[in-house]
């Protein structure tokens, strides 16, 4: 039986039907990749303010704004190397905001801190969502509001 199925695999390998098969496979596998790949090359971080410790950027990719209310991402590229409470190094933090735009109020949903700058490298920790705040005009949040709710 085994003798049976090495030889009809010999015979298939010599038509070339495992071609037609392995070429397949490639295309699904470069597909793959390509949709595993997409969400980091999908980013489009535009710098919407500059601090002495870090630079702000939001994804315009994927931010959404849905009646009142806006879904961002929010990067803080850091300058220098900071360290959480454990004593690990971070180089960027990347926050979900969610913003509710008549009323002019936001809340953080997740913070991430990434050991790389511009959100590569590792995530070394997730913080969850915090409480509804103001966002007043003339801080680093208003900034972000006024490029995400008008």
């Amino acid at each position: 039986m085994a003798r049976c199925r090495m030889a009809c695999l010999h015979y298939l390998a010599h038509c070339g039907l495992f071609t037609v098969k392995a070429n397949a496979m490639r295309k699904i596998i470069a597909l793959a990749l390509l949709v595993i790949a997409l969400p980091a090359w999908s980013q489009a971080w535009i710098r919407y303010a500059q601090t002495d410790t870090a630079t702000l950027y939001f994804d315009s990719l994927r931010t959404r704004k849905m009646g009142d209310t806006a879904f961002v991402w929010d990067l803080h590229d850091l300058k220098t190397e900071a360290k959480d409470a454990s004593g690990r190094v971070y180089r960027s933090i990347m926050h979900a905001t969610e913003y509710q735009c008549r009323i002019r109020q936001r809340r953080v949903l997740s913070i991430l801190l990434h050991s790389e700058p511009m959100a590569k490298g590792t995530s070394l920790e997730m913080v969850s969502a915090g409480d509804w705040t103001a966002t007043p005009p003339d801080s680093l949040a208003g900034e972000l509001f006024n490029h995400i709710c008008e």
